[in-house]
């Protein structure tokens, strides 16, 4: 090849690339991003078994402590933006002492709530709500000195306003609930004096819970709830009784199925 067409096939190879003709890199495959993972959102109807464990104080004086242990049901309806709907049900019993004597403790209680639920940001609801519930408070108390054995049956008649929220991962949630619980209608019974009954003054309760759940299959989660629970009873000033408070401290432990 002489001077002259080497000169030819060079002008032509950069004609060629000035040109747009075909280059000589080699295609680089572009790698999709991975999309994060979808966080599954429990929703629609549940329905919550489980067992609880407390420490109590119910003040008189004397006050009776001591740890009690019990059941508790929910049935649940709440899907984002809708309505949300709650029945739950507890039952509590166990023996309290005091610096005199014993109290044979034993409570029921059951709550019916409704309101709405709202998506706060993604995988985050707040759920504002209201309701009724009521008590069934058992205080079986042995007698000491010249103090005969008492048994004192109290039904107490409250309001809810509460609020409740969660944050979704995709196997966990965390959340919080915090309810005001106003009494409008208490009542008092002695086991020895069944047809008389005792109007007691109301007052006003709280109650706060952490509970956070691990979903192990779709449907099954598996959920711990610390709380704490301030109930209060009212005066009656014919009997000569003061006010008496009762509060909890405990863990509730549910297995939650969503149909």
């Amino acid at each position: 090849m002489n001077h002259h067409q080497r000169f030819v096939l060079i002008f032509l190879c950069v004609a060629s690339a000035l040109l747009g003709g075909p280059s000589l890199k080699r295609a680089v495959p572009q790698q999709k991003a991975t999309p994060p993972p979808v966080a599954y959102q429990p929703q629609g109807w549940s329905f919550d078994i489980g067992g609880s464990y407390s420490w109590m104080s119910f003040s008189t004086p004397p006050t009776y402590t001591g740890s009690t242990g019990g059941v508790l049901g929910k049935i649940t309806y709440q899907v984002p933006d809708s309505f949300f709907g709650q029945a739950r049900s507890y039952y509590n019993i166990g023996p309290l002492s005091s610096s005199t004597n014993h109290m044979s403790f034993q409570e029921s209680y059951s709550e019916f709530v409704g309101g709405y639920c709202v998506t706060a940001v993604t995988n985050w609801t707040i759920t504002p709500y209201a309701g009724l519930g009521f008590d069934f408070l058992f205080d079986d108390r042995t007698g000491y000195g010249s103090i005969a054995p008492i048994d004192l049956q109290y039904t107490i008649y409250y309001a809810i306003v509460g609020l409740e929220t969660h944050y979704v991962w995709p196997n966990w949630t965390l959340g919080l609930r915090l309810d005001c619980l106003p009494t409008f209608n208490q009542y008092l019974r002695i086991e020895t004096l069944s047809e008389a009954a005792w109007v007691l003054k109301n007052r006003v309760g709280v109650a706060v819970q952490l509970p956070f759940a691990y979903r192990y299959i779709r449907n099954y989660w598996l959920e711990f709830a610390p709380y704490y629970r301030f109930f209060p009873i009212g005066a009656s000033s014919a009997l000569d009784l003061p006010d008496r408070d009762l509060n909890q401290w405990g863990l509730f432990v549910t297995l939650r199925f969503f149909l």
